[in-house]
């Protein structure tokens, strides 16, 4: 079979023993007490015959003579019986030595079924686990995870492989490795599985064509089969799973379908992880400029006040809106205002640690949580947003500063014991900045003595 051919062999056929080994026992056991019978009835004919030969002897022949008569007739009996019994010795080693080659073939067979058995329960199990898994967390990386650690060891693979598909793109993305460096199966390996929905079974990868590269990594042997691949042929695969092998004919056919079908349910529980996962980001971010929305950021806030109560630790909350945004999108128009506020959501962003929250709050006003974070850290994160936005020129304005942002802080638990208090603070702080003039930085209560703007956030905590 070519390499490059789709192989889907079905489970070893036949059952766990063989017929014809029972019934080849049954023949030994008649050859053995016909062999028996055989001996007696020539041990009994010539006893027969030598005293046939007594009672037959002439009136003239003497004592003596008759003896030697039997006992010529009886030794010329026991040779008979010893030559066939001679005959039926070899024949009986011959047919023992059959026997046991029958034996020693079903047990072999036995074995290979008990194994086979073995790794499709395997399997079978693991696709348990994995619902399990998916009920439990919902996520998509715990559930490749146990696919991988089952997968290797069921089919003694010295490396796996698992990538999926990204639609948008048509690219591959490597979710897990196991045993080794990053592998390319090849561009006509993954469009033969992703979009063919193939199996793909190479035992000799030296001399298959497309598979120079693993060769030169060692390995001898490969097994690839689709992920989630649909019932209808124009279904694509969401991505593969690849066991690789050092030593030559590693797999086979019967593996390959069971890698096969466990990659089919697995696929399935994967495509619903992915789905989850769009669901949720969904759920908790904003359309347009895919920061966390409104209902995640009161949310989180609330978890970062209890945590920092029981921390005795600060949080800042900045609560930020845009300047002159309704003249900029009158004078410009809707696109380019969605522009400018998937720049100021970038500049946001870009400002911010990586434990920081930043959500849109509705329209053009933003809100960012600073954990861990107490006046000083809060006014350079805030101070620097607002130089940002004042310096950045928007799409189709001649210069800078045409949008520029006001932003309220409050900080727990000086300003507020409760989220909901929090908001309320900045918010004020945010209005009063605002007519005050805008583009500036407006405190919930002021500092009884000015922030170094140079001082930042403390480290985070546990």
């Amino acid at each position: 079979m070519h390499p490059r051919e789709a192989h889907v062999a079905t489970p070893a056929s036949g059952p766990a023993y063989s017929p014809n080994a029972v019934q080849d026992t049954r023949h030994a056991r008649r050859r053995s007490s016909l062999m028996l019978f055989s001996v007696l009835a020539l041990a009994a004919l010539a006893a027969l015959l030598a005293t046939a030969a007594l009672l037959m002897a002439p009136p003239d022949m003497t004592i003596g003579q008759a003896r030697a008569r039997g006992l010529g007739l009886i030794a010329a009996m026991l040779a008979a019986v010893l030559l066939i019994a001679a005959f039926w010795q070899r024949y009986l080693v011959r047919a023992a030595g059959r026997d046991s080659a029958i034996l020693q073939r079903t047990v072999a067979a036995l074995r290979r079924r008990e194994a086979a058995d073995q790794a499709e329960f395997t399997l079978m199990s693991c696709i348990g686990d994995l619902i399990e898994v998916f009920t439990r967390t919902r996520h998509l990386e715990p559930i490749l995870r146990e696919a991988a650690r089952v997968l290797q060891p069921t089919f003694q693979a010295d490396a796996l492989v698992l990538q999926l598909h990204e639609p948008e793109t048509g690219r591959m993305t490597l979710v897990v490795e196991e045993g080794g460096h990053q592998l390319d199966l090849g561009e006509e390996t993954r469009r033969s599985v992703i979009e063919g929905g193939k199996s793909i079974l190479a035992n000799e990868l030296s001399a298959s064509p497309g598979f120079g590269n693993l060769a030169q990594r060692g390995y001898a042997s490969l097994m690839v089969a689709p992920l989630g691949r649909g019932r209808r042929s124009t279904d694509r695969s969401i991505g593969l799973v690849a066991a690789l092998g050092r030593g030559p004919s590693a797999f086979t056919g019967h593996e390959l379908a069971l890698l096969t079908r466990f990659a089919r349910h697995a696929g399935l529980l994967i495509e619903n992880a992915q789905l989850y996962k769009r669901a949720e980001r969904l759920a908790e971010r904003d359309g347009l400029t895919d920061l966390y929305n409104q209902r995640h950021f009161v949310a989180m806030l609330n978890a970062e006040i209890a945590k920092g109560g029981k921390l005795s630790a600060p949080v800042a909350l900045l609560m930020a809106d845009l300047d002159n945004f309704k003249q900029y999108n009158d004078a410009h128009g809707h696109p380019k205002g969605d522009l400018a506020l998937r720049e100021v959501a970038r500049m946001l962003a870009e400002n911010t640690r990586q434990r920081d929250l930043v959500a849109r709050y509705g329209g053009e006003e933003f809100v960012i949580i600073l954990p861990a974070t107490g006046r000083a850290g809060a006014r350079r994160v805030a101070e620097a947003i607002r130089a940002e936005v004042e310096r950045f020129r928007f799409p189709d304005e001649e210069r800078p500063g045409a949008i520029t942002i006001t932003i309220g802080v409050a900080v727990f638990p000086d300003d507020a014991s409760n989220a909901e208090a929090l908001i309320q603070r900045a918010d004020d702080a945010l209005y009063r900045g605002k007519r005050a003039g805008k583009n500036r930085v407006t405190w919930a209560s002021e500092p009884a003595e000015p922030l170094p703007l140079e001082a930042g956030p403390p480290a985070s905590l546990p």
